[in-house]
């Protein structure tokens, strides 16, 4: 049962159970699971993931006072108001441009059929190498279409793929952006046992150095001076550090990541996407957005006495024009891991949280950094020259998603290489994924 720490019991798994149809915090929902995480999808509330654990540590946030309820579409409906919305955390997918201005916005939420409307199961199942689960939403009139979720868990791996399509239903062309949302848990607890936001919360994405934007982000609701839009000049970063303020922005980042660390504990959520640099994007061409939850009123809902403390990735698609009949997509990778400090760039092997960097000391060749990775397996040194295979490759040591990686290392330096860098070399398939370089 889920409780207001969000954690919540496992289901019982046999030795090489992969996936498994479960209760979860009272609701019917499908489990994937591998050695390393567990995820769990709940068709019934809009097609929702609610949990994506990395080992014992929760990073989704889910809504303790709506654990395990389901409401009609009138129910989710309700006055049409934000305050009649049922947010139940987790990570699910909206049609994009949001308003209330013209019929080519989405007016939501609350939305009782893409939103809270019940998914169908389409499928689910595994193959040994992976496990997936594929939800559909309701028809929907109003926006002419009809979501797709489909989200796929690879063994020996914390990596997820969410293969997202919007297929339009209607007899008219539509314009929509595929627009993900993941809610993640903000929180700490306090001596007395009362919960209240965690400053440690921050969210970091790469900014765009041709930025339309004066100050390379948009501030899209709440203070323009919000302290907790904050800029890294030297890293070049966006960076969003949670001090329970009320706010969102919009990055037009062309770098295809955004990232969670929650540096309190050292835990860490990234999503990578393709970036299509000469498409169109919603909501003033932004690629990323940051929603905060924090003291102040929205609508007519106050978030300052909710007790909700969160903060949200969220992922956008370019514009797409869909006619009658055809359906477009959009996929994102998720990954976790242990990380420390706030992620400066994001690879297909892990996260960055401290640049590699080499230096000479005493006749010796110093390597230093902190990384986090996605999959357990052998991290590999590089030694490379211009144009050519590596010059040499060392190995130093295993690594695994459940320890960050902190290297402190003296190598002695190879003739001619230019540049060095770091490969995971993963334990499931023996493929080398890169993690970060550094010239020389």
């Amino acid at each position: 049962m889920q409780d207001n720490q969000g954690n919540h019991q496992k289901a019982e798994w046999g030795n090489k159970t992969f996936i498994k149809e479960a209760n979860f915090c009272g609701w019917k929902a499908v489990y994937l699971r591998n050695d390393l995480v567990t995820l769990v999808a709940v068709p019934d509330i809009g097609g929702r993931i609610m949990a994506y654990d990395l080992g014992d540590y929760p990073f989704l946030f889910i809504d303790p006072n709506l654990v395990g309820k389901l409401f009609s579409p009138d129910e989710n409906a309700g006055d049409g108001s934000l305050a009649a919305w049922k947010n139940y955390g987790g990570a699910k997918t909206w049609p994009s441009p949001q308003g209330w201005d013209n019929e080519n916005q989405w007016h939501g939420p609350p939305d009782p059929v893409l939103d809270t409307g019940r998914y169908s199961l389409l499928n689910f199942g595994s193959t040994g190498r992976e496990a997936f689960i594929e939800m559909i939403s309701p028809p929907d009139a109003r926006t002419g279409i009809q979501i797709t979720r489909k989200v796929t868990l690879f063994s020996g791996s914390t990596r997820v793929v969410l293969d997202l399509s919007f297929n339009n239903i209607s007899d008219r062309a539509v314009r929509w952006s595929i627009w993900d949302i993941v809610q993640l848990r903000s929180s700490k607890e306090l001596a007395d046992g009362m919960r209240t936001f965690e400053p440690e919360c921050v969210v970091t994405t790469p900014l765009n150095k041709n930025s339309r934007f004066p100050k390379g982000y948009n501030v899209m609701y709440g203070e323009e001076q919000n302290p907790q839009w904050q800029i890294n000049s030297e890293e070049g970063l966006f960076v969003a550090q949670y001090l329970w303020e009320i706010g969102k922005v919009g990055v037009d980042s062309s770098a295809g990541w955004i990232a969670f660390s929650n540096n309190a504990s050292g835990f860490v959520f990234a999503e990578q996407f393709t970036h299509f640099p000469d498409a169109e994007y919603p909501d003033e061409g932004v690629s990323v957005e940051c929603w905060t939850v924090g003291k102040g009123v929205v609508a007519n809902l106050d978030y300052e006495h909710s007790g909700i403390y969160l903060m949200e990735t969220e992922v956008l698609s370019p514009l797409f024009d869909i006619q009658p009949g055809e359906s477009r997509s959009f996929r994102i990778e998720w990954g976790v891991c242990r990380c420390p400090g706030s992620v400066l760039d994001v690879q297909a092997g892990g996260c960055i949280g401290r640049r590699l960097n080499i230096s000479d000391e005493s006749g010796k060749t110093e390597l230093n950094g902190a990384f986090g990775v996605f999959e357990p397996g052998e991290l590999i040194l590089n030694w490379e020259a211009a144009g050519s295979a590596p010059l040499k490759q060392e190995n130093l040591g295993r690594v695994s998603p459940l320890e960050a990686v902190i290297l402190d290392e003296q190598v002695e330096r190879v003739d001619g290489a230019i540049k060095i860098k770091l490969t995971v070399k993963a334990d499931v398939d023996g493929s080398f994924r890169d993690l970060a370089e550094s010239d020389i």
